[in-house]
């Protein structure tokens, strides 16, 4: 009887044992070879296709209006500049120091200010342009989506990029400005000061 005990016990140890090994080398899973199926490539059929032809469309005409809207703020932005630098230059030819230190700290402040207009003017342009877009996203259908959202996401955050860029070279420019002496002294000739 202890002959058969033992025996049975070293039978279940022995399955117990090599069920976990083939356990093991398939992954700790019973069903891991049946569900590892190959991806396969959706064709778009006819609809999708069309849908995306026309969101195409779309993108391109939204981005013409964007790049026009841009081009007009950028416009606005070197006209209001050239109005400052204008005043600024006729207060320089008066050739008063006191009148140019103060028309120079404006000249500072206004174009940081149109500055920081623009700046807010251009990521408008495109807020606008993402939802027109976003619009146009959710009724395409639902194969298109993350891939156009994320196509979004890009050129908007593109856009941002050239937007902070600028306003950093604006910001340097203005500091340069306000770095630049524009009022100069004449210096006496030695030949003046030797005559005295």
């Amino acid at each position: 009887m202890k002959n058969l005990f033992f025996f049975a016990l070293l039978f279940l140890s022995m399955n117990v044992l090599f069920g976990q090994e083939e356990e093991a080398s398939s992954g700790g899973s019973l069903i891991a070879d049946i569900m590892n199926v190959a991806p396969v490539t959706q064709e778009m059929d006819e609809t999708t296709v069309e849908a995306d032809t026309e969101y195409q469309a779309a993108l391109e005409e939204q981005k013409s209006k964007v790049e026009e809207l841009l081009s007009k703020h950028g416009d606005k932005f070197k006209e209001d500049v050239g109005e400052v630098i204008e005043k600024f230059n006729k207060v320089l030819e008066k050739g008063i120091e006191q009148d140019v230190v103060v028309e120079k700290r404006r000249v500072g402040t206004s174009v940081h200010a149109l500055s920081m207009s623009l700046l807010k003017s251009k990521k408008s342009v495109m807020m606008e342009f993402n939802k027109q877009m976003t619009s146009s996203i959710r009724k395409l259908p639902r194969s298109l989506v993350m891939e156009k959202e994320k196509e979004l996401k890009e050129i908007i955050k593109d856009y941002h990029l050239k937007f902070d860029e600028e306003y950093k070279a604006n910001q340097d420019v203005i500091k340069s400005f306000k770095a630049t002496e524009h009022l100069l002294k004449a210096q006496e000739t030695t030949t003046d000061s030797e005559d005295q």
